[in-house]
């Protein structure tokens, strides 16, 4: 008996199409770099001023202002909006973000 379970055709372009205008905004940040136990990081209240270098799925890199919250010597946690994030924020690699002066502010 081979019945066809699930019709998984045309789920591409149509799929897409198909999604809510917020949900087809979203983009993958590529540069991500997880810890192995995010959830061990300890969040700093105020955070640090910084710029992080965001490379985005489909709109390549960007240079944006964010707050990093959590950190070690290999990844660093920082927060900040975009219509294109699902989340509150991205790990990155401490290459990735630079602190900013305050005139910069």
């Amino acid at each position: 008996m081979s019945a066809l379970v699930f019709d998984t055709g045309g789920m591409g372009a149509d799929r897409q199409r198909q999604q809510p205008p917020h949900v087809r905004e979203l983009r993958r940040v590529l540069n991500w770099h997880w810890p192995r136990r995010p959830r061990d990081f300890h969040k700093h209240r105020h955070g640090i001023p910084v710029t992080a270098r965001i490379v985005w799925e489909d709109d390549g890199v960007e240079w944006i202002d964010a707050t990093a919250t959590r950190w070690d010597a290999g990844h660093v946690y920082v927060e900040f909006v975009d219509r294109r994030l699902a989340t509150t924020g991205a790990w990155l690699k401490p290459c990735d973000v630079h602190r900013r002066g305050p005139e910069e502010e």
